[in-house]
């Protein structure tokens, strides 16, 4: 019992909040897979799903977890638009990508169990990233790609008009040459250059640097 109390201890004060895999901590406790599921039956800690636990603590919100959940994880595309846009935009479903499938099904059935709505994409590596008021963020430029890829396209031009003093547009057109919108025929540069056309319209200025690109399709044009 004393060396469960201790183990409950070491937990709270390292992953107050967090998932945590059985097999990392076994790593450094022996028993951890017994200590956890007795935990577990006294309703300290939460089995997420097998060989996860999620150590309880108070959470407001899914922001408020995310902060808390020691797991790699990157916020990407909309969700990631959201805080480039400085709220902006935003939306009730979360998006993030992870390397670990398992650890990406805990974290599915744990929003589940709340009534909050994810999107897990697992990754063979990660997409470049920076950190953000505590969490690892999809950059700006593949933030902006991504919700293009995923006809995200107000999410996209939301986050790049805010971000448009610190957006280097060559470089993101350079990026986005060879990426294309799903199920479509055009290129993610195509449409970045029209959406900027499109601002420098409404503003009757030249706040982009670019020229009008031809595009065929409608919906894209819409």
């Amino acid at each position: 019992m004393k060396d469960l109390k201790k183990f409950y201890e070491q937990l709270k004060e390292k992953y107050a909040g967090s998932l945590v895999k059985v097999k990392e901590l076994e790593k450094i406790e022996p028993n951890a897979k017994k200590y956890l599921r007795e935990l577990a039956k006294k309703g300290l800690i939460e089995k997420v799903k097998r060989n996860w636990y999620w150590i309880l603590d108070e959470i407001k919100d899914p922001w408020d977890f995310f902060e808390k959940d020691k797991n790699f994880k990157i916020i990407s595309c909309q969700t990631a638009a959201t805080l480039w846009s400085l709220g902006l935009i935003g939306g009730e479903a979360f998006t993030v990508k992870v390397l670990d499938k398992s650890y990406g099904k805990a974290l599915k059935e744990f929003f589940k169990r709340r009534s909050w709505k994810i999107l897990v994409e697992v990754v063979s590596k990660p997409t470049s990233y920076v950190k953000m008021d505590g969490l690892l963020v999809e950059s700006l430029d593949e933030t902006i790609i991504e919700c293009l890829q995923r006809w995200a396209f107000i999410d996209a031009f939301a986050t790049l008009y805010v971000n448009r003093e610190k957006t280097d547009l060559k470089t993101l057109l350079k990026k986005a040459y060879w990426r294309r919108v799903r199920e479509k025929n055009v290129r993610v540069r195509q449409v970045i250059e029209y959406g900027c056309y499109l601002f420098n319209e409404m503003a009757k200025g030249k706040m982009f640097d670019v020229r009008k690109p031809k595009i065929k399709d409608r919906y894209i044009k819409l």
